[in-house]
């Protein structure tokens, strides 16, 4: 009899503890879920925050972004020359710590720059209002260099490879932005024969367009230096323009001196080294697609042409 009470008391324990193990793992795997149910939670949410807030973000650089941007030439004197750096695509700023840099006595030019892309131009007036940059005129205007007055598509949050819009594909669903008519600007911008002008051009796909612009209105004569970024080098859209572009440069007097690539300026720059020590391509046309800039150069040859121009661009349309 007392061996069976035993045998019944183990028999109840082993399905106490067996109860008891089941419990544990039920509050285990209930537990486990509902961590797992909260982290998913977590990573949804932060996901829709983060995209509301970029949302919000881009209204706001949008409602307080300043497209009338004014132009103050602080450093002109009648009776000295007058210097002026235009960058036509400011990206992150970088092109014109590089021109200031590399440049000697750059504190006296006027450097006016375009950047549309409202997060471009957020970085880039960010970058440029540095104090060592205090006693350079910079200004930044936040509107796209174009064949026009008006409203264009353009694909922005892109860094470097923002643009606008040649194609009749995405327009519907891309943001239009203010874009001006750069070739009848410059004829107004300068106003006397003591200005020596510097353009530096990157705005891919429109390069041409522009370009093409200012020589029906003469006004690319103006500069006496362009350093040109030519994008989608195979594209056969665009070469037959870009080719002609590169024959008319050549009959106005500017010779391709040499090219440049973006990464090795980046380095000479971080080195703290001089424009003599940047690397030099001689022939563009074997450098690899991709942040290459050529510059052309006034030959001495040439007699200097003028440095204003009755605007011709009010009375023609492209």
């Amino acid at each position: 009899m007392y061996q069976t009470t035993r045998r019944i008391y183990f028999i109840l324990g082993l399905c106490t503890k067996k109860t008891r193990k089941l419990q544990q793992r039920y509050y285990f795997y209930r537990i486990s879920l509902i961590l797992i149910f909260i982290l998913i939670f977590t990573i949804f949410s932060t996901i829709s925050l983060n995209q509301s807030l970029s949302k919000s973000d881009y209204s706001n650089i949008l409602l307080n972004h300043d497209s009338n941007a004014t132009v103050i030439l602080k450093n002109y004197n009648n009776q000295s020359i007058h210097h002026i750096y235009v960058d036509i695509g400011c990206f992150n700023g970088e092109t014109i710590e590089h021109f200031i840099h590399f440049t000697p006595n750059s504190v006296l030019y006027d450097i006016i720059t375009f950047e549309p892309d409202p997060f471009n131009y957020e970085i880039c007036k960010k970058q440029l209002r540095q104090q060592k940059y205090q006693n350079h005129n910079i200004i930044i205007i936040p509107k796209a260099a174009w064949i026009r007055d008006e409203k264009v598509p353009f694909q922005i949050d892109r860094g470097g490879k923002s643009r606008i819009d040649l194609s009749n594909t995405n327009q519907t669903r891309l943001p239009m932005l203010d874009a001006i008519d750069f070739s009848l600007w410059l004829s107004r911008l300068i106003q006397s024969n003591n200005t020596k002008l510097d353009i530096k051009i990157s705005i891919p796909g429109a390069e041409v367009k522009v370009l093409q612009k200012m020589l029906i209105d003469e006004t690319l004569i103006l500069a006496e230096k362009w350093i040109i970024e030519w994008a989608d080098r195979s594209d056969s859209r665009t070469r037959p323009g870009r080719i002609y572009v590169q024959l008319m440069l050549d009959s106005l007097g500017y010779s391709l001196e040499y090219s440049t690539n973006l990464h090795d300026i980046r380095k000479v720059f971080k080195m703290n080294g001089t424009e003599g020590d940047i690397k030099r391509y001689y022939d563009w046309k074997k450098v690899p697609e991709g942040d290459i800039y050529c510059h052309y150069i006034q030959r001495p040859t040439v007699i200097d042409p003028p440095r204003t121009t009755k605007s011709r661009a009010k009375l023609k349309k492209f």
